[in-house]
């Protein structure tokens, strides 16, 4: 798929074995809530209009995993920043917390931002494998606009 190494393919596979069941109908809030009921701590997505900010990132406050998008990304690219964001989070990446310690608290979390090309790479191919998987399984109730959309993002 999209020529990813075989090592990404395989931590990806593992990663999506490792979520709750899908929702169906698809709810990115829906499988946040579900995979914050896993975790035993809430996974809060949260909009905020700033420029300057990424699509999206994730931090632990050390209470709940926080992902932050952008205002005004809806639709499947909102999907897919929080799925890319899930990614990071499962995987530990970017993580502010010291190994066994205290949060370093939300404006160094946030200030934590860049992943290795090796990281982004697995988020993004977790992401855009997650919405492939929910796309085809629910490809007959979807509009001919979702199907464009899809499709532009690469899901189809």
């Amino acid at each position: 798929m999209n020529g990813e190494s075989d090592e990404v393919r395989s931590e990806t596979d593992s990663l999506i074995a490792a979520l709750p069941p899908l929702p169906t109908p698809w709810n990115v809030g829906e499988l946040c809530r579900r995979l914050g009921d896993r975790r035993g701590r809430p996974v809060l997505v949260h909009s905020v209009d700033v420029p300057a900010l990424p699509s999206g990132l994730w931090f632990d406050d050390g209470v709940a995993d926080h992902i932050i998008c952008r205002s005004g990304i809806v639709g499947y690219h909102h999907d897919h920043v929080v799925l890319h964001e899930i990614c990071h989070m499962l995987s530990g990446h970017n993580s502010a917390l010291p190994p066994g310690g205290e949060s370093a608290g939300p404006l160094e979390c946030a200030a934590v931002t860049g992943g290795t090309g090796y990281e982004e790479e697995l988020a993004e191919t977790f992401a855009s494998t997650v919405l492939r998987l929910v796309y085809h399984r629910s490809a007959s109730a979807v509009s001919a606009f979702e199907r464009r959309a899809a499709g532009m993002f690469g899901v189809a």
